[in-house]
């Protein structure tokens, strides 16, 4: 029987190439392409959460927070975080008057809302004993009073904060921020706000939660160029400090800013803070709901 002579599936080939080399390439090159196209479109993009920070020193007569309770409930996957302040302060009182008895109840049953009490720390040089009681009277809105329910607060905000770091007022600030946290009355992790309003030491980050990066017109805002300067800020403080623990609030904003510039601000402004405020009122900026709220609030829920 004559011997007949077999091709070796090595030795076939494709374009010149054997056939066992071609197609390894080719199962190399579909992984290369087809792999991160695939984890590309399969991946979610990350949307950084942002909140409405809201200084509510507008006094709860009949309809007055109308404009806030429909922003909530019309928005109920954003988060609205609202300062109350009765009396720059809770006042001297244990409870606030009637008005805010009947109205925070209806705030904290949105699960979407946190309320913190204003408390003034005039840079530290307010008297402690002072700050820890107006601490321990918004602590007491929440328990011993069987009658009036939801009215606790979930936290302090604490106004006139100081920048520059001295070792006075950082003791200030933790002993505050001590008496915050050991308050059962503010719930497990309350919040605590800072508001210096510019940009702080950062020795002061670890006293709270939050800290307002920037309070002031919509002009200083841009003429500062604050939006590069607090980026500047997180990047160099990154390993303690993300954008969730800032805010920013903008006031005095042009009517002749566009809804497209509006926009704009607020985008910048949820890319380096967490809690976000803007009005276009240049007096008594908290006092009343701007014409503009609705839209503003459409610009943070957007989120895009």
């Amino acid at each position: 029987m004559p011997s007949r002579k077999v091709q070796s599936y090595c030795g076939s080939k494709i374009f010149g190439v054997p056939k066992y080399v071609f197609w390894v390439l080719l199962g190399v090159a579909i992984i290369v392409i087809v792999v991160p196209v695939a984890v590309m479109f399969g991946r979610k993009k990350h949307i950084q959460k942002s909140s409405v920070l809201v200084p509510l020193y507008v006094y709860p007569d009949p309809g007055a927070w109308d404009p806030l309770y429909d922003a909530i409930e019309k928005n109920p996957t954003l988060d609205f975080t609202v300062v109350m302040n009765p009396e720059s302060g809770p006042g001297n009182d244990s409870l606030p008057d009637s008005n805010y008895t009947s109205q925070i109840p209806r705030l904290t049953t949105y699960p979407n809302v946190v309320t913190v009490g204003y408390v003034s720390t005039n840079y530290s040089n307010r008297d402690i004993s002072a700050v820890l009681q107006d601490i321990r009277t918004y602590a007491g809105w929440s328990g011993g009073n069987v009658t009036i329910k939801s009215l606790g607060m979930r936290g302090i905000f604490f106004d006139e904060t100081p920048a520059d770091y001295t070792a006075a007022s950082g003791r200030f600030y933790g002993t505050v921020a001590a008496m915050v946290r050991s308050q059962p009355g503010f719930g497990d992790d309350p919040l605590i706000i800072h508001n210096p309003g510019v940009i702080p030491d950062p020795r002061y980050l670890s006293s709270c939660n939050q800290t307002v990066v920037f309070e002031g017109a919509y002009d200083t805002y841009q003429k500062y160029k604050m939006q590069k300067n607090i980026t500047t800020f997180l990047s160099q403080n990154s390993k303690i400090c993300t954008r969730d623990n800032l805010a920013t609030i903008v006031h005095s904003m042009p009517s002749s800013v566009s809804a497209k510039g509006q926009m704009s601000l607020v985008k910048d402004l949820r890319g380096i803070s967490r809690n976000v405020f803007v009005t276009g009122l240049s007096v008594d900026y908290y006092s009343s709901f701007w014409n503009g709220w609705e839209g503003f609030v459409q610009d943070v829920a957007a989120q895009k």
